[in-house]
């Protein structure tokens, strides 16, 4: 049995910039957009068969989910394919192969005259432009982003279920010190080694071609492919200036902090850090207990 995820996120169509800001940038609330990339050439010229043409013989960085370690953050991909290659191997069927925060842009500046930073609000990071790609079936286990910023991901091809936690369950989620990421799996959870998810609550949405799912800052994100597809994500500031200088910590300091431990320490580390999520998680939950 997964953990509980019971609230919706809005859908909206066609919200102004007033709309948006009020009811979910400045309170950090989030919310399916609809609509926010009607007319971007993205939207029709994007596809497998664009990217093998346009950028095939590119070398990216592949992430497998088959030999992913819970000590392990999502920096270093597992091994480097040609795109074409990659997008080949996931065409033909299910797969836990990603490409994770991939920079095409980079490598091709012509992608960015298929779209726009949206209007929509202001303080987007526009040198930070970021695509997944996915095989049906693989999956990006749940995270915060490091720098702390709100995200605006959109689904062109297939479909992705993203599962959004509140970070004030950060603590309940056994976020690991130095770390935005968890050992917990929030499908299949193990109740007695991490009771605390019996006081979690998760909201969802099923991402389509076209849709925008607005992250606020530091919201934890558990991502599925429901068939393989790419999503493109743009980042802005948190209107919250604790979040800022959060995410400048996380990654000047305690990033390469976090690095050098593990370097030196192993898995003497990991256990650490392990051991001391479920010791605040337990104070955490002494504490709702007690309420």
């Amino acid at each position: 049995m997964s953990v509980k995820i019971q609230q919706n996120i809005d859908v909206v169509h066609n919200i102004t910039r007033k709309e948006f800001e009020q009811n979910y940038y400045y309170p950090q609330k989030p919310v399916v957009l609809k609509g926010l990339v009607d007319g971007y050439p993205a939207s029709k010229k994007w596809n497998f068969q664009f990217f093998k043409d346009e950028m095939g013989d590119m070398e990216v960085g592949v992430f497998d989910g088959a030999l992913e370690r819970a000590d392990r953050s999502f920096k270093k991909p597992d091994y480097y394919l040609k795109f074409r290659e990659y997008l080949d191997e996931i065409e033909k069927g299910p797969t836990k192969k990603r490409l994770f925060l991939f920079n095409p842009f980079k490598q091709n500046k012509r992608l960015f005259e298929d779209f726009e930073f949206p209007k929509i609000c202001s303080g987007f990071l526009r040198s930070f432009p970021f695509m997944f790609f996915g095989g049906d079936g693989s999956v990006t286990r749940i995270h915060q982003d490091m720098d702390m910023s709100c995200v605006f991901l959109t689904q062109f091809t297939g479909k992705k279920r993203v599962v959004l936690f509140d970070p004030k369950y950060s603590t309940l989620l056994y976020r690991f010190p130095y770390n935005v990421h968890t050992a917990v799996n929030i499908e299949k959870p193990d109740y007695d080694k991490y009771p605390g998810l019996k006081y979690v609550e998760g909201r969802e949405a099923v991402l389509e071609f076209g849709d925008t799912i607005f992250i606020p800052s530091g919201w934890w994100h558990h991502i599925e492919y429901v068939g393989s597809g790419f999503s493109m994500s743009l980042r802005c500031l948190s209107p919250r200036v604790k979040d800022r200088v959060q995410g400048g910590w996380n990654v000047t300091v305690a990033t390469h902090l976090d690095e050098l431990l593990l370097k030196m320490r192993g898995d003497k580390w990991f256990k650490h850090k392990e051991k001391v999520a479920i010791n605040n998680a337990n104070k955490e939950i002494e504490k709702l207990i007690a309420q």
